[in-house]
């Protein structure tokens, strides 16, 4: 018997002008992973017999859908679930960064950088006034500030004014990427049958941004990817790799 049940890595990447994986990334913890194929067929009914009988079916079209489960935070799924791209943030300073106004008393302002220190607010009169860190309740690795008290010390003249240091960080905005075309790999083993190892390549599978991200939950993150399985015609039809996919038992 070849009972099957599978784990193993799953790996996405981008691919070249001729069809070709280029480095591919690995996505972390996935527990969910499925490749669902389909046709669409044209049935002939003859009219001949009284009977109406089906003498004829036709292919007209062949498709493929995938869907896998991500539970990782990490850069490349953020980018893929969110069409996003992400940017290293490297460690900076910032002088006279000018805050929202006017500012209120129990509002939270939010700085242009996260992971900050040595925060300085002051105002905007000719000698400016230092805001008292004491006034104000500050997030440093979120890059907030919750205003407690706007008056003690004053008056002051808005807007304010922000100096502070920044750390690293990483930042992904959404929906900045057109829909992604990737190669997916899936190098696994088959725990029913004595760990044997599997190959599965989905050479080119356009990737939907992620339905949902359950950001406050008692479970841990996961999100779904899915995407059309699309076929490579830059793989001849008749070739070992055919032009959906393969799947390679070793």
């Amino acid at each position: 018997m070849a009972y099957f049940s599978g784990q193993g890595r799953v790996y996405i990447g981008a691919r070249d002008s001729n069809g070709n994986p280029l480095g591919l990334n690995f996505v972390g913890n996935v527990p969910e992973l499925k490749v669902s194929l389909s046709v669409e067929t044209l049935e002939h009914q003859e009219s001949t017999s009284g009977q109406r009988l089906t003498d004829l079916q036709l292919i007209k079209t062949k498709k493929g859908e995938f869907s896998c489960t991500l539970e990782e935070l990490i850069a490349i799924n953020l980018g893929l679930a969110l069409y996003g791209t992400t940017t290293d943030q490297v460690s900076g300073t910032v002088t006279n960064e000018t805050l929202a106004t006017p500012m209120a008393t129990g509002s939270l302002y939010l700085l242009a950088k996260q992971n900050v220190s040595s925060v300085v607010i002051k105002d905007s009169s000719p000698t400016p006034k230092t805001l008292p860190a004491s006034q104000y309740q500050l997030n440093a690795k979120h890059g907030s500030l919750l205003i407690n008290d706007i008056t003690t010390g004053g008056p002051y003249v808005e807007p304010f004014k922000a100096d502070y240091a920044y750390g690293a960080a990483q930042s992904t905005a959404m929906f900045t990427q057109p829909l992604p075309e990737r190669w997916i790999r899936f190098e696994g083993l088959n725990t029913a049958d004595s760990n044997r190892e599997v190959v599965i390549d989905l050479y080119r599978v356009a990737i939907n941004p992620a339905k949902e991200l359950s950001v406050i939950t008692d479970e841990l993150l996961k999100f779904e990817l899915s995407g059309q399985v699309l076929a490579d015609t830059l793989k001849p039809a008749a070739g070992d790799l055919g032009q959906f996919g393969r799947i390679v038992l070793l």
